[in-house]
């Protein structure tokens, strides 16, 4: 890779490192996010603990950091498989903030972002079908799970190359992975 390349994916991280929820909880209401709600650094623990306004900034700053990496990293033209890593860092900064000791949120907003941009009307596609499940079953996890389920198979039929459909099955588990993460800090924490 090329040292335009390896900064741009530097870029992308320290960009997806923006800690959107804990300034905006800090900015509004004075509290950390960290030690509220579940203690998710994200759109959804800020709108179900600081407030609707403050969530809907955060889902909006999150997808747009994803978005805006993609998009600056295709500004340099660069082979679409550095892009596609220009996203996977961004979520990594989102999940992983370097501002923050490492600790941040589930990066969903974040994913959809990137996806946004890469595929666009198939992640339209399956946030049609979040929101028909949401409105069915008001379950949010699975969802969030039929939607994110539905991408790869979404991006098969619309006869994508092998590694644009495979690119969600890898990036997706992030999500899985930040959560499993959180509910074993929460658990040694309350034993102490």
């Amino acid at each position: 890779m090329t040292v335009q390349a390896w900064a741009v994916l530097l870029g992308a991280y320290l960009l997806g490192s923006i800690p959107s929820a804990y300034l905006v909880a800090r900015l509004i209401a004075g509290v950390d996010i960290r030690k509220i709600g579940d203690g998710n650094m994200g759109a959804k623990n800020t709108f179900g603990s600081v407030g609707k306004l403050a969530g809907t900034v955060v889902a909006a700053a999150d997808l747009a950091k994803g978005a805006l990496g993609v998009v600056m990293a295709r500004q340099f033209e660069l082979p679409e498989n550095v892009i596609m890593l220009a996203g996977a860092c961004i979520v990594l900064g989102h999940d992983f903030p370097i501002f923050l000791r490492f600790q941040g949120g589930q990066g969903m907003a974040a994913i959809i972002g990137v996806f946004g941009v890469l595929f666009p009307r198939e992640i339209g596609i399956a946030l049609l079908a979040l929101a028909a499940t949401l409105l069915l079953t008001r379950n949010w996890d699975l969802s969030c799970g039929i939607c994110f389920g539905l991408l790869p198979v979404l991006l098969w039929f619309a006869g994508q190359p092998p590694k644009r459909v495979l690119y969600p099955v890898f990036l997706l588990p992030t999500i899985a992975l930040k959560k499993l993460m959180q509910v074993r800090q929460a658990r040694r924490a309350a034993a102490h």
